[in-house]
């Protein structure tokens, strides 16, 4: 089952609370399903890294809509950019809109809106079957525990919770060097490993920029 989800669905996934509330803060969340969207495209070897640059080798439509519309945004964009780049371009609301409505159609998280102080309104995603979630924790944790050797899909979700500071608070204790065979060794490709590190890249610098704008609003 867990293989049917492309690997921002896993990701949009695991990150939710059961009440539909992220577990994670938006910045972290909407970088790390841009990473996921470009490190399932390269799982599938739909995008290749050529040096630093992202490029489109393989165009067929993958079947799901919001895999194949970042090919044609990255076929259309008319100059060579880095993995880094494309994280920061694409990991806006829109994106997170797009995956939750996937997993709503799915019928693995329902849809609702939250009101906070009785003025603000933003948009939840209750559980609604929580055993596809089940069956990829299970998958997740196996590979994490050495019961099972690691796929590139598990490679990526792995590779992504780590990235995103996220594994730990998802899994408990993790065994570091386990971490770093998974995701730095011979299961993820040379583009998936770029993509986690310039996942981590626009992570920190997202919080080095948000700490300036903190002590500057505050001096």
């Amino acid at each position: 089952m867990a293989e049917q989800l492309t690997v921002p669905q896993a990701f949009a996934l695991l990150l939710t609370e059961p009440d539909g509330r992220r577990a994670i803060d938006s910045q972290r969340f909407d970088t790390g399903l841009a990473g996921a969207v470009l490190a399932d495209l390269a799982v599938r070897r739909a995008i290749s890294l050529d040096g630093r640059h992202v490029r489109v080798v393989d165009g067929s439509p993958t079947g799901n809509p919001v895999l194949d519309g970042v090919v044609g945004t990255i076929a259309a964009s008319g100059a060579a950019r880095s993995a880094k780049w494309w994280v920061t371009k694409l990991g806006k609301r829109p994106l997170r809109d797009d995956v939750f409505a996937e997993l709503v159609a799915r019928g693995l998280l329902t849809s609702a809106q939250r009101t906070t102080l009785g003025i603000f309104t933003t948009m939840s995603y209750p559980e609604a079957d929580g055993r596809p979630e089940q069956q990829l924790r299970g998958e997740v944790l196996a590979v994490l525990d050495g019961r099972a050797a690691p796929t590139p899909f598990a490679a990526a979700v792995i590779g992504l919770l780590d990235a995103t500071r996220t594994l730990r608070g998802q899994f408990g204790k993790v065994d570091k060097a386990r971490v770093q065979d998974i995701t730095s060794g011979t299961w993820a490709s040379v583009a998936v490993k770029r993509v986690l590190q310039d996942v981590q890249t626009a992570i920190m610098l997202a919080g080095v920029t948000a700490a300036s704008a903190a002590t500057a609003s505050s001096s």
